[in-house]
């Protein structure tokens, strides 16, 4: 397991002990307190460095702008019939609308932070876990990279897409057979899900778009979605499409924050991770993903 210090993990490591959801906090409790039909007249009051127990905020404004459109959300709380979602918690029983908005507003502000956040560690590490497939002596045959339909063109490998591979799914029992074999035995290759499409990784094999010579990714700028967030994420809300109602897709609570073990950065940073998620209101989970 490569190893990094916390000294080089700079910018990431400030903003990691920086989290915006206290000062996001700050905004609800001004905007349901107050006189305030939008939440972007709130922002211009926060004009002043702002301390709390754990972190220091010297320019909240500034910190704040970036997550407007997320913040807005929070006008809902003064229009519920507005949300325009559901929210169920673990036992199937749906949340209150305004639990549900905060949740949320949560999830979608904490997908934005980490990927900056992860992106700015990830850098100094360089190494290429996320883009191989499995190593000789782990235990899977293969890894699975879930892609939008809209970022299947920057990969220049195979397309499976059949009725089987649309009745299946990458862990169904028995596996998809290509050619007439495993799926997992034949080379890298885009396959069409019943749910989704994939990049599959077989043993030993790597990304089509990691520079072998450089380590880096050919197409970072416009890496997918998934390749975004490594190895920190939020799972504030799951998406749960099976619990649709008519007109509300639907979410399950899990107020919880995923970090993966096998990155370099997420075992330096185990602590500050923590108080992250601390800080946050959610529950950290540290989860071996390969071996």
């Amino acid at each position: 397991m490569k190893t990094i210090a916390k000294e080089q993990l700079g910018q990431g490591l400030a903003r990691l002990r920086q989290p915006i959801l206290p000062l996001v906090r700050i905004v609800q409790f001004l905007y349901l307190t107050g006189p305030f039909e939008r939440v972007a007249p709130i922002l211009a009051e926060l004009n002043e460095p702002v301390e709390m127990e754990a972190v220091a905020y010297p320019e909240p404004q500034a910190l704040l702008a970036p997550y407007l459109p997320a913040l807005a959300r929070f006008e809902q709380l003064k229009h519920p019939e507005l949300a325009g979602f559901c929210v169920l918690d673990e036992n199937g029983t749906e949340l209150d609308s305004h639990t549900a908005i905060e949740l949320m507003v949560c999830q979608e502000i904490l997908t934005q932070e980490l990927e900056a956040i992860n992106s700015l560690l990830c850098g100094p590490c360089g190494c290429a876990l996320c883009c191989v497939g499995p190593e000789a002596d782990m235990a899977q045959e293969f890894f699975e990279i879930p892609l939008q339909a809209a970022e299947l063109a920057s990969f220049p490998v195979p397309r499976i897409d059949s009725p089987e591979s649309r009745g299946s799914d990458p862990y169904q029992e028995p596996p998809l057979l290509v050619g007439g074999m495993p799926f997992c035995q034949g080379p890298t290759a885009l396959y069409h899900w019943h749910s989704h499409w994939s990049l599959i990784l077989p043993r030993a094999s790597a990304c089509p778009n990691l520079d072998p010579a450089s380590g880096g990714c050919n197409i970072y700028p416009n890496r997918p979605e998934v390749c975004r967030r490594p190895q920190i994420f939020p799972y504030a809300l799951e998406r749960t499409p099976e619990k649709d109602r008519p007109g509300l897709p639907a979410f399950m609570a899990r107020r919880k924050l995923l970090a993966i073990w096998d990155c370099p950065y997420v075992r330096t940073l185990q602590e500050e991770i923590g108080l992250y998620a601390e800080l946050s209101g959610l529950e950290p989970i540290f989860r071996e993903n390969k071996g």
